[in-house]
């Protein structure tokens, strides 16, 4: 809908590949198949020299071949700027029958779409408009989220998100399902925020009130009027001042999400205001004859707002690496946004994470164990958990890990073959694959933390091996130190790996910034079906630094433990409390509950923690 102006028709830059018609690439796959009307549609051929030579098909709405490319590119957009952000490469490998991604862009009629975690897919549907109250868009015309750059971006990084911590669709509490929705809706605006002609033009059309841009701050515009309500989704603009205590008053997922979404970009407008404020001085506000911004300042301050942009999308994904691996809340997410960002900018020079800090202030989000929101008291504590350094033979096994993940980055980087001992040369896509494959199955190992299950005979022998040598040193290390990562009794309930990898990143400074993350989680299975089907977790993300010192542990403690350490207890209980808080708040507004058997009642939470579940109603 907003595309029909031409000036909102971009072009945008992601790797080059050899794409088999789809597009079909390494990491995604499009597959076309119309349920409704059970038609396959001609898929796309991107490396077409005719479609090359013209930078892909022109938008056209009644080209399905059109909605493949542009579902493809916005993916891809989000895929590199979070592998960017990490300092490593992505993929969504789930076995040799679906090695890819895949993306079904008219996958159903409804008004939804949903990244399915079983069939490793995003799902797009389409529907009518409403008849009355559409719009700009015609009574009736179909509308299909696959042409919704906002929609596309948002879902695909819920599929990041499950890539990078699984268990953060289970509802242990209230931030949950808000986080997800939030930090979609984040990354979903900031990368549009990135393309820098677009950024122009609506400089220029807004004398550099950005927030004022709808384009550019609200989320699903025609998905919203289609439906009728008036409005787009979300907006990442609030006209109002933001009341701290909305958020103890806000409990549905998208409602709760948009808090977040506001208190980010609160913080990104401050320092957007911030860094443009002196070249508005220029001359007389920088502006010619008729009130128009400069030329030249108009480029300027593009340049400026996409390059914050690109930071905050950093700072967002990097601080995965400083979350728990379970039972996320907003507090934690600010914690690791501030520690992640500190370690390579200790300095701060431009105020980014100090606007950023009050964006949250403004709206209630305190976290817990914090005397105040100083910088210094919302890092991560360091080196506080009394945790031992890594064994000789696990530094050397880490150190091992770490050259070798360095060598395979290097590698990507200039296209070449990857040369390890006694092992064949491999494309460099491929051996990056054969790192990462073995990473999305770490919590199928056994009890013994050494072997790994499924999708073995397609690895190297020597990748295998080590990757299986890393993950069994450190389920030992974590069932060595289990009370101090916050863990029961390993005899009593199983430890396991989610996951593992190295973080190689350069600070602004040009320091070079290695450690290595380690996930490691644990279940309470017990009474099961009380708890609807979702157990009870504890789980620690430990960081380790080059030489195998434990930095940080980022702890969320096993309930129902005797735990003498008193912050441990207090925050085990907190846990407690808010998983029954809010199993009783979904059981209060789900209407299944009122004729809902013993299966549904078991299983309920489950069902809960489903990604088509959360949206729908809601988009």
């Amino acid at each position: 809908m907003i595309g029909r102006r031409g000036v909102y028709r971009i072009t945008i830059d992601v790797e080059n590949e050899k794409l088999e018609p789809g597009p079909r690439g390494r990491l995604v796959e499009v597959w076309d198949y119309d349920t409704v009307h059970n038609v396959y549609y001609a898929p796309v051929n991107l490396d077409d020299d005719n479609h090359l030579m013209e930078d892909g098909l022109a938008p056209n709405e009644s080209d399905p071949r059109f909605h493949q490319q542009m579902v493809y590119a916005v993916t891809m957009r989000v895929i590199e700027t979070a592998s960017r952000a990490l300092g490593r490469p992505l993929s969504f490998y789930r076995g040799r029958s679906t090695p890819r991604l895949r993306i079904l862009p008219h996958g159903f009629q409804g008004e939804n779409a949903f990244f399915d975690p079983d069939t490793n897919a995003l799902i797009f549907g389409y529907f009518k408009a409403r008849e009355e109250d559409a719009g700009p868009n015609i009574p009736g015309q179909l509308v299909f989220t696959c042409l919704s750059h906002d929609i596309i971006a948002h879902e695909m990084t819920h599929a990041i998100v499950h890539r990078l911590r699984r268990y953060f669709i289970e509802p242990t509490n209230v931030d949950v399902h808000a986080f997800h929705e939030g930090f979609s809706d984040i990354v979903a605006i900031l990368v549009k925020f990135t393309y820098r002609d677009l950024v122009a033009e609506l400089v220029r059309g807004s004398g550099g009130q950005l927030w004022e841009a709808g384009v550019l701050v609200d989320v699903a515009q025609q998905f919203g009027l289609a439906r009728g309500t008036g409005e787009a989704l979300r907006s990442a603009y609030e006209e109002e001042e933001p009341d701290p205590t909305r958020l103890a008053r806000t409990t549905e997922a998208h409602a709760r999400g948009a808090i977040l979404l506001g208190a980010v970009f609160d913080g990104f407008f401050a320092a957007y205001r911030s860094r443009i404020g002196g070249l508005l001085k220029i001359g007389d506000g920088g502006r010619i004859a008729g009130g128009d911004l400069h030329p030249d300042l108009v480029k300027r301050i593009a340049n400026e707002v996409t390059q914050l942009a690109d930071r905050v999308l950093r700072m967002c994904f990097r601080a995965f690496d400083y979350m728990p691996p379970i039972d996320v809340t907003f507090s934690d997410f600010l914690r690791a946004l501030v520690t992640s960002d500190y370690a390579l900018d200790p300095e701060d020079r431009d105020e980014l994470r100090y606007h950023l800090v009050e964006g949250f202030r403004r709206r209630g989000i305190y976290p817990r164990g914090v005397t105040s929101l100083a910088e210094e008291s919302l890092l991560w504590p360091e080196g506080e958990s009394n945790l031992p350094r890594l064994s000789p033979d696990g530094r050397g096994l880490a150190q091992s890990f770490l050259g070798m993940s360095a060598l395979a980055l290097d590698e990507l980087a200039r296209g070449q073959p990857v040369r390890s001992p006694d092992v064949e040369f491999v494309p460099a896509s491929d051996a990056l694959l054969r790192f990462q494959k073995v990473e999305v199955n770490l919590d199928e190992m056994d009890q013994a933390g050494t072997g790994i299950d499924g999708e073995t005979d397609e690895l190297d022998d020597e990748l295998r091996d080590m990757r299986s040598r890393v993950a069994g040193m450190l389920h030992g290390y974590a069932q060595e130190n289990a009370p101090r990562l916050g863990l029961a009794d390993p005899n009593s309930y199983r430890i396991s790996i989610a996951g593992f990898h190295a973080i190689q990143r350069q600070s602004r400074s040009g320091r070079l910034l290695i450690e290595f993350v380690v996930q490691v989680v644990q279940k309470d299975e017990s009474n099961l079906d009380q708890r609807g089907g979702v157990p009870l977790r504890a789980g620690a993300t430990i960081v380790f630094s080059a030489d195998g010192v434990p930095r940080y542990v980022i702890s969320k403690p096993m309930p129902g433990i005797g735990w003498d350490d008193a912050d441990m207890a207090a925050h085990a209980e907190d846990r407690e409390r808010d998983f029954d808080d809010v199993l009783a708040l979904m059981d209060k507004f789900d209407p299944r509950m009122a004729f809902a058997d013993g299966d549904y009642a078991a299983r309920r939470m489950r069902v809960r923690a489903a990604y088509r579940s959360l949206h729908e109603g809601h988009g």
